[in-house]
């Protein structure tokens, strides 16, 4: 029997890209995403046929229409693994932010995430996987990030509780943090970031996106709980947690003095 993935945020960036890997190695993929779908099923079906692929409009800022879309989606098919990719970021001064675009970004990041899991786990069964697409923003703080690194600090804070949760249900979960990705919406963020922002990058470093799919890929099949590609991303991460932050601050620091 195949393999149901069920990926929101399947359009474009990683999500798109996991559903090209699900569906070269025999999986099928049902998408959601609240843009437009038609050019992401139309070059997935290249893959594998239209047998295979199926993509639902979601809004994951509206928990009623998250849970209508989930059930009619496994009415074809429980999924066995779910990606929850969807977000965006906003890179500006704390104080450029202002209240309705911050509370956006908390809102589809961090509320969202909540929507996505509290409308598919009804349809998850035990031996099934959950995975929340966070960020190294989740781990360490970066300037410019304060919407951002918030919701996704978030994330990983809701990974670590659903990890112990859900292990009585049989459900394995994963939170993936990787560093900056070449994907559409980092591209549109470079236009207008603060050159702070682009100086703390350089610490975790860039990941090409077919590189950082093949490592989230990886660690999605291993069901490994914590999941960061690229060897960069990963010595911070172990960096900040070794020395309690001191290092990567001092760094920090001196990085956005410059």
């Amino acid at each position: 029997m195949e393999q149901q993935v069920y990926i929101t945020g399947g359009a474009s960036g990683i999500g798109l890209q996991l559903a090209r890997t699900y569906l070269a190695s025999g999986a099928a993929v049902t998408l959601f995403d609240i843009q437009p779908t038609e050019q992401a099923l139309k070059a997935l079906v290249t893959i594998a046929g239209p047998d295979r692929i199926r993509a639902f409009a979601m809004d994951i800022t509206r928990p009623d229409e998250v849970r209508a879309a989930f059930a009619q989606a496994a009415e074809g098919g429980q999924p066995d693994v779910v990606i929850h990719c969807a977000g965006i970021a906003i890179a500006a001064d704390f104080e450029a932010i202002d209240d309705d675009a911050y509370a956006r970004v908390i809102n589809i990041n961090l509320i969202g995430s909540r929507n996505v899991v509290a409308g598919v786990l009804p349809h998850m069964a035990a031996g099934s996987h959950l995975v929340l697409v966070a960020s190294m923003a989740g781990l360490v703080g970066c300037y410019g990030y304060a919407a951002y690194c918030a919701s996704k600090y978030g994330v990983v804070g809701l990974a670590e509780v659903l990890r112990i949760e859900l292990a009585t249900k049989g459900v394995d979960v994963s939170v993936v943090c990787p560093p900056e990705v070449e994907t559409p919406m980092v591209e549109a963020e470079r236009l207008n970031r603060p050159k702070q922002t682009e100086a703390l990058k350089l610490m975790a470093g860039t990941l090409q996106l077919d590189d950082a799919v093949a490592q989230i890929r990886n660690g999605i099949d291993r069901r490994r709980f914590m999941i960061i590609p690229g060897w960069r991303a990963r010595s911070l991460w172990f960096t900040n947690k070794l020395l309690p932050g001191f290092f990567t601050r001092k760094f920090a620091d001196f990085l956005v003095s410059r």
